[in-house]
């Protein structure tokens, strides 16, 4: 079951009072009855019906962050990843709202039947008609069925979620746990998993963010969960710098924090950080199982459950100086241990819980994504 975030409604309501308008509450069991009111004018009556809390996952924090639009009286939130889709509308279900929704089909190059395939996806995902469709014809579509678009059409309800989000923010930084989930949002709606491909590896995790404010806030998150920074972020350029630096592009490039090193890849791996996104968790585990320093972690189980000296380890790896340097380095990162033999010289060493646990990791989960296998797009 995910955590959640839960909030009083009555409290949120209090502070979007102002000295023109404000909202009379009134409770029933379950329910609260916000009835908006002016002070020194007349206006068309309006009431809303809401729940007493409000309750809000991490995950869905981090996906509105992202991906949702939160105006004054509206609230939008768009993607073509039905996992994220789901958790949005669980998340509204709650304020029993009527929800619009409208798809939007990049179409160039390919057929009608493409427009249709579109259509039948999202109507038997979310179980409705699909009355509104905008075709971009401007764009090729990327693989994907369309990216549907959810809105609801309340003023409270936007006044009162944009205090929900900015809370969760904060409250969100301070906790480890509220974090990882947070993080799995953010990465759903702005991560992006790079390849280099001269290895074919991944050299790079990167969380698109214009804004410094924006780019510091995922990289407290981060290290709550203990994955550190260590590249400078990669900087906004605006459409007129771009044009100036010659590039080809004329849009620009939106600011980015950047995720590297073998050990945080395997904090993305444990944590599971990319489940919410299975193009992009599939992208990942691919070709992180091709990672060089992943594929000398996992030739050392053939000394699982055994104990080795330096002299075995040499006879086994024959004399290859890097697998010997990795003993040294899984040492000193935790996967191995090491005690010496009746006192002497001698030092026997030995796989540790730390190793067994990632290394099983990797076996149920990567098993299907070693590099003789297809790659993902």
């Amino acid at each position: 079951m995910r955590l959640q975030l839960t909030f009083n409604t009555k409290k949120l309501i209090k502070k979007v009072n102002s000295a023109k308008e404000f909202y009379e509450v009134k409770e029933s069991e379950n329910k609260i009855l916000a009835i908006k009111k002016y002070k020194n004018k007349r206006g068309s009556p309006f009431s809303s019906i809401l729940p007493k809390e409000i309750y809000i996952s991490p995950e869905a924090v981090g996906l509105i962050v992202g991906e949702g639009f939160i105006g004054k009286s509206h609230f939008v939130f768009a993607n073509s990843n039905k996992i994220a889709i789901d958790i949005i509308l669980a998340f509204l279900k709650q304020f029993d709202l009527p929800i619009k929704f409208y798809l939007e089909i990049s179409i160039k190059g390919k057929s009608k039947k493409f427009i249709k395939e579109c259509i039948s996806f999202w109507e038997k995902h979310l179980r409705i008609k699909i009355n509104r469709v905008r075709l971009r014809k401007e764009f090729y579509n990327s693989g994907n069925k369309g990216t549907i678009h959810i809105g609801v059409y309340n003023t409270l309800l936007a006044k009162l979620l944009k205090q929900v989000i900015q809370i969760s923010k904060k409250k969100i930084e301070s906790s480890r746990n509220l974090s990882i989930g947070y993080l799995k949002g953010i990465i759903a709606a702005e991560g992006n998993v790079n390849i280099k491909k001269s290895t074919k590896c991944v050299y790079m995790v990167r969380i698109s963010a214009s804004k410094q404010e924006e780019r510091d806030h995922y990289k407290r998150d981060l290290e709550k969960v203990g994955i550190n920074v260590f590249c400078s972020d990669m900087k906004t350029i605006t459409p007129e710098e771009g044009i100036k630096m010659g590039w080809k592009t004329t849009k620009g490039r939106a600011g980015a924090v950047i995720i590297s090193r073998w050990d945080n890849f395997v904090k993305i791996f444990e944590l599971d950080l990319l489940e919410l996104n299975k193009d992009k968790q599939n992208k990942f585990l691919y070709y992180f199982i091709n990672n060089k320093f992943t594929k000398e972690f996992l030739d050392f189980e053939y000394f699982l459950n055994k104990k080795f000296t330096m002299e075995e380890a040499q006879l086994y790896f024959k004399l290859k100086g890097r697998y010997l340097g990795r003993v040294i380095t899984l040492y000193k990162k935790g996967y191995i241990s090491r005690k010496k033999k009746n006192n002497r010289k001698r030092i026997l060493y030995h796989l540790t819980k730390k190793y067994t646990s990632l290394y099983n990791k990797f076996i149920k989960e990567g098993a299907s994504y070693r590099p003789t296998n297809t790659p993902p797009i």
